[in-house]
C-alpha cells in the first residue's frame, strides 16, 4: 500500500517555556510523559526552540541554587544545635556552570525525544514595527518579546520542513494563544492548546486517526477486490444459489424490492454488482490462520411470476348492470352499478437481493498493508 498520510495528527507540536516549568525539574508531569509515550510512537515531532532551551536552564538553575541555599541554611542549623555533620564548606557545594547545564539537559532533552530547533534570526525593524503595534504576543511596554522569537521560531521550521503544516503549540500564557495570526498568515493550520489538555486533545485526535485510516484501508481494500469483480460475478453466475422464502420476503428489504402476493415461480437469477466489501470480519468457518477473510456482497437480479390482488385499477373489475323494481315501468332510467371481482393477477417482476460471497487473502501480506493471492472459497 501507499504510505499513508495523517489527515488529523499534527506534524509538530511546540512548547512553550511556561509549560516545562509547570511540569516540574524532573518534566516528570503526567501530561508530559503521556505526550511523550504518544510523539515516540507517532510520526509527530515534539519541539522547542533553542531560547525556549535557555530560558528552561535559567529556571533549573534558578532551581539548583535554591536548593543550594537551602542545603547550607540546614547544615548551618544542624551545627547550630551541635548536631555533628560532615566538614562541609559553602564553596564545596558547587554549581555546573550555566553552558555546562544547558549541554546536559539539551542532550537529556533530545535522548526523551525532543527535536531543539534554530531561534528565528530575528530582523530588528520588524520587532520594532510588532512591538509599537502590539502584534500579539506584544503587549504594552514590548513586553512580549522572547515569546515572538520563539513563536517565529515555530513558524519557521512548520513552514520549512511541512507541506500544508498542522501543527500544535502548547502554552498556558494568553498573549502567546492569542498569536494565531502569526501561523495562519503562512499557511499553517494551528490550535493553541494548554499542558492540561494536550494528552486528552491527542488521544481524540487519534481516535480520528484511526477511523480515518481504517476508512482508507477499506476504501483500497474495495478498489483490489473490484479489479477480480469480473471472475466473482462469473463464480456467483455459475454456482447454485439456495434462494429461501427469507431472502425474497425478508423484513430488511427496499419499498421497490418488495414482494406482495405469492411467488410463483423464478425465472431467472443473474448477478450484476458488487456492493460491499468488509475485510477481517469474523466467519465462523474454518479459515486458515494464513489467510485473511474478505466478506463481499454481491448484488442480483431476480424475474419472479407473482400472483397478486390488485384493488381499484380497472383491470380486476366488472360493470354490471341492476335493475331496480321500484322502477322497472316508470320514466327512471336503470342504475348501472360497478361491482368489484376480486380475482389474483399474475405479473411479471423484476426485484434486487444480495448474496455473501467469502473470500481470502494472503494474511501476512496483508499484516503489510499488501492485498495479494485472491481467492473465492465459497458463498455463505
Amino acid at each position: 500500500m501507499d504510505e499513508y498520510f495523517w489527515k488529523h495528527l499534527p506534524y509538530a507540536i511546540y512548547l512553550d517555556t511556561n509549560v516545562l516549568r509547570s511540569a516540574g525539574p524532573h518534566l516528570d508531569a503526567q501530561w508530559i510523559n503521556e505526550l511523550l509515550s504518544i510523539t515516540n510512537r507517532y510520526p509527530i515531532n515534539l519541539c522547542i526552540s533553542e531560547l525556549v532551551l535557555e530560558e528552561w536552564c535559567e529556571h533549573i538553575f534558578g532551581v539548583l541554587e535554591s536548593n543550594r541555599q537551602k542545603l547550607l541554611s540546614a547544615i548551618s542549623l544542624l551545627r547550630h544545635f551541635g548536631i555533628h555533620v560532615p566538614d562541609i564548606q559553602p564553596n564545596e557545594v558547587k554549581l555546573p556552570e550555566k553552558g555546562q547545564l544547558k549541554e546536559v539537559l539539551s542532550g537529556k532533552m533530545k535522548n526523551a525525544g525532543f527535536d531543539i530547533i534554530q531561534n528565528w534570526d530575528a530582523p530588528l525593524s520588524q520587532l520594532l514595527t510588532e512591538a509599537v503595534a502590539k502584534k500579539p504576543p506584544f503587549e504594552q511596554g514590548g513586553k512580549g518579546l522572547c515569546d515572538v522569537v520563539i513563536l517565529e521560531s515555530y513558524v519557521k521550521h512548520a513552514k520549512e520542513k511541512f507541506y500544508e503544516a498542522r501543527v500544535l503549540v502548547v502554552s498556558n500564557d494568553g498573549a502567546v494563544k492569542r498569536s494565531e495570526d502569526r501561523f495562519t498568515e503562512r499557511g499553517i493550520t494551528v490550535d493553541f492548546i494548554s499542558e492540561s489538555d494536550i494528552a486528552g486533545k491527542i488521544k481524540s485526535l487519534l481516535k480520528d486517526e484511526v477511523v480515518a485510516y481504517i476508512d482508507l484501508r477499506q476504501s483500497r481494500l474495495r478498489e483490489y477486490v473490484l479489479t477480480h469483480e469480473a471472475t466473482i460475478l462469473d463464480f456467483v453466475r455459475k454456482t447454485p444459489l439456495e434462494i429461501t422464502d427469507w431472502m425474497l420476503t425478508g423484513p430488511f428489504i427496499n419499498e421497490e424490492d418488495r414482494v406482495y402476493g405469492t411467488i410463483e415461480s423464478i425465472l431467472s437469477v443473474r448477478p450484476t454488482k458488487i456492493t460491499d466489501v468488509i475485510g477481517g470480519v469474523p466467519t465462523y468457518d474454518e479459515i486458515p490462520q494464513n489467510r485473511y477473510p474478505v466478506r463481499i456482497s454481491v448484488e442480483i437480479e431476480l424475474d419472479i411470476v407473482v400472483s397478486q390482488y390488485s384493488v381499484g385499477l380497472g383491470l380486476l373489475t366488472q360493470t354490471r348492470a341492476i335493475v331496480q323494481p321500484a322502477t322497472i315501468e316508470g320514466e327512471s332510467p336503470n342504475v348501472i352499478l360497478e361491482k368489484m371481482i376480486m380475482k389474483p393477477q399474475e405479473i411479471t417482476k423484476t426485484i434486487k437481493r444480495r448474496v455473501l460471497v467469502l473470500a481470502t487473502l494472503d494474511a501476512e501480506k496483508e499484516e503489510r498493508d499488501i492485498f495479494d493471492d485472491f481467492r473465492i472459497e465459497k458463498i455463505i
